[in-house]
C-alpha cells in the first residue's frame, strides 16, 4: 500500500508542477508568443511578395522601353537603308553619264 501513495504522490506533484508552470507561464501568453511568430512569418512573406512585384514591375518597365528603342532602331535601319538606295542610285547614274561622256568623247 505504501508502493501506490507514493506513486499517487509522484503522479500529484507532477500535476501540481505542471499545473504550477502552466499558470505560471499562461495560456494567453503562451498564445500571444504563437500568434506573434505566425503574424512575423506572415509579414515577411508580405515584405518578398510586395519586393517580387516591385522587381516584376520594374523589369516590365525596362522590357516595354526596350520594345520602344527597338521598333525606333528598325526605323531608323529602314530610313538608311532607303538613303543608302538612293545614293547608289546616283551613283550608278553618276558613273553611267561619266562613262557615256567619254564614248562620246572618243568617238
Amino acid at each position: 500500500m505504501n508502493c501506490l501513495k507514493s506513486i499517487k504522490m509522484d503522479d500529484h506533484s507532477i500535476l501540481m508542477a505542471v499545473t504550477a508552470l502552466m499558470s505560471a507561464i499562461g495560456l494567453k501568453e503562451i498564445w500571444s508568443i504563437w500568434k506573434k511568430k505566425i503574424d512575423i512569418t506572415a509579414q515577411k512573406d508580405e515584405r518578398e511578395d510586395s519586393l517580387y512585384a516591385q522587381q516584376v514591375a520594374v523589369l516590365s518597365n525596362k522590357i516595354q522601353q526596350l520594345e520602344t528603342k527597338i521598333e525606333l532602331l528598325i526605323e531608323e535601319n529602314i530610313q538608311l537603308r532607303v538613303k543608302v538606295v538612293k545614293m547608289e542610285a546616283r551613283l550608278i547614274n553618276s558613273a553611267k553619264k561619266k562613262v557615256n561622256k567619254r564614248k562620246d568623247e572618243k568617238s
